[in-house]
């Protein structure tokens, strides 16, 4: 089973912990050990939008929790439409949409060979293509869930977990009457409005995964990431 799983910020280092070096490792570590139950068994890829300072930590921490398999980081380019990259860098929603990866084809041969793949999408900049097939390197913000959520498309993934610091999607966040959702489809997810600098792009990544494919896909918290890929934890999005 092909597994894309992607860590959003908060998923390597919670909200309100210290970010001094060792509480910093200890919570990357942790990360690992958990996406490490479900790469003992099955393909796993890897998408995280973190500096490359805590991609390097991800990277030993895998290698450490599952040394029988080769961990390798890729930076792939992600390209968008031109008339986005027009616009520059942009810090209200909603943000420039992603429309292909480069370096699929490397990514794969990773995966084909055995090994787990690490995508890291938040240094690679962003490319747009001229008329000619030309790539050139432009300013702009594309946000990391969906760049996961097409990455799990174009790689074929069989299922999609999106990983934070909360333990499913909620319903009145903030609020007293605040309750979780454990199942849902598109559908019924599009019908409520969510933050759109946290859980938005995260709903918004599962719903068009499986809307494309007719496949899973999971939000919840990293600590739950093999209780998630079980169908048992956080919020799980299918197209019934």
């Amino acid at each position: 089973m092909r597994v894309l799983i992607a860590l959003g910020g908060h998923a390597l280092l919670r909200r309100g912990v210290a970010i001094e070096p060792d509480a910093r490792q200890r919570e990357i570590d942790a990360a690992a050990q958990a996406l490490a139950q479900i790469a003992v068994e099955h393909e796993v890829v890897v998408a995280h939008g973190s500096g490359a300072e805590v991609g390097s930590i991800l990277e030993l921490g895998l290698r450490n929790a599952i040394p029988e398999r080769e961990v390798v980081t890729v930076l792939p380019r992600v390209v968008i439409d031109a008339d986005d990259a027009a616009r520059g860098a942009r810090s209200e929603p909603p943000l420039t949409r992603p429309r292909a990866i480069v370096g699929l084809r490397s990514i794969r041969a990773l995966i084909d060979a055995g090994a787990l793949a690490i995508c890291a999408t938040g240094e690679g900049a962003p490319v747009a293509i001229d008329g000619d097939g030309t790539m050139r390197g432009v300013d702009a913000e594309i946000d990391k869930d969906l760049v996961a959520g097409l990455l799990a498309r174009r790689l074929d993934a069989d299922l999609l977990l999106l990983l934070t610091d909360v333990d499913a999607v909620y319903l009145g966040w903030g609020f007293d009457y605040a309750c979780t959702l454990g199942t849902a489809s598109p559908a019924q997810l599009r019908e409520h409005g969510f933050e759109p600098h946290s859980i938005g792009p995260k709903v918004e990544a599962a719903c068009g995964f499986v809307e494309a494919t007719g496949r899973r896909a999971a939000i919840g918290a990293t600590a739950d990431a093999a209780e998630m890929f079980r169908g048992t934890a956080g919020t799980q999005i299918s197209a019934g």
